[in-house]
């Protein structure tokens, strides 16, 4: 039964994008999966910020050229980074705890391994209930 956040599929909802990709290309990327966030990341796969809706729109509201503006200026920085290796539960406790905007995993060396989506948080909430109903 799945126990830490590495049993989980982070591999949807989300896309990456490199800190100087112009706001246009993070906009192009993310255009091309259902839904989700960009996770801008640095040349060493590093977690830097992620762009959802929301930022995307307020860059839009303030009429910058999305052609020169990088996703670096315009990303959240609210994110909350957990080790694959985590347990769920101690996971969802954070979340708890902060409430921030995204969520994502990384490895051993801090480099990105996936997205913890809201849809990933309702599967984790889910399994952590029935393992406590199980007594594990």
């Amino acid at each position: 039964m799945a126990n830490t956040v590495a049993d989980l599929n982070l591999d949807d909802e989300h896309i990456t994008a490199g800190v100087e990709d112009t706001l246009q290309e993070g906009a192009r990327r993310m255009l091309s999966i259902p839904g989700g966030i960009v996770v801008v990341l640095s040349e060493g796969n590093h977690v830097k910020g992620v762009l959802g809706h929301n930022q995307f729109l307020k860059a839009m509201s303030q009429s910058i050229d999305a052609t020169q503006a990088t996703c670096a200026e315009w990303m959240e920085m609210d994110f909350l980074q957990v080790l694959k290796t985590d347990k769920l539960k101690d996971v969802l406790s954070e979340i708890k705890k902060r409430s921030p905007q995204a969520v994502v995993a990384v490895d051993e060396n801090d480099e990105f391994c996936g997205y913890f989506s809201p849809n990933d948080y309702q599967e984790a909430a889910s399994l952590v209930s029935n393992m406590t109903k199980l007594g594990l």
